[in-house]
């Protein structure tokens, strides 16, 4: 089940990347423009949920879960501003910074061994 999602998953990105890459070509109309975005940070967002029940540390787990939510979210509400965008730029890049930034959890007994 969990391959099958992954394999959906992967899928609508590859469709949504298409969709965005075609656009320079045939420039698409606003509303399409708009819901090729709506797909790509809705997608961003679900990835951010499922990745903020994987860490150990609950406060990288938070962030990841509150990015996730906003990205979806976003879509959903009106424009207020400039703020919006600011908003969402730092959810898209918080996580990728915790990801990058963590130290890797080692095992010192496998370290140990080898």
């Amino acid at each position: 089940m969990k391959k099958t999602l992954f394999t959906i998953f992967r899928i609508l990105i590859g469709i949504i990347l298409i969709g965005k890459i075609s656009n320079w070509f045939l420039n698409y109309s606003h509303e399409t423009n708009q819901i090729l975005n709506s797909g790509m940070f809705t997608l961003i967002g679900i990835a951010y949920l499922v990745g903020g029940f994987i860490w150990n540390k609950k406060l990288t787990n938070i962030i990841f879960l509150i990015c996730g939510i906003y990205l979806i979210a976003m879509n959903f509400i009106g424009d207020f501003g400039i703020s919006k965008s600011i908003i969402g730029i730092v959810c898209i890049l918080t996580p990728m910074l915790i990801a990058r930034l963590s130290p890797e959890e080692t095992d010192e007994k496998e370290l140990a061994e080898n």
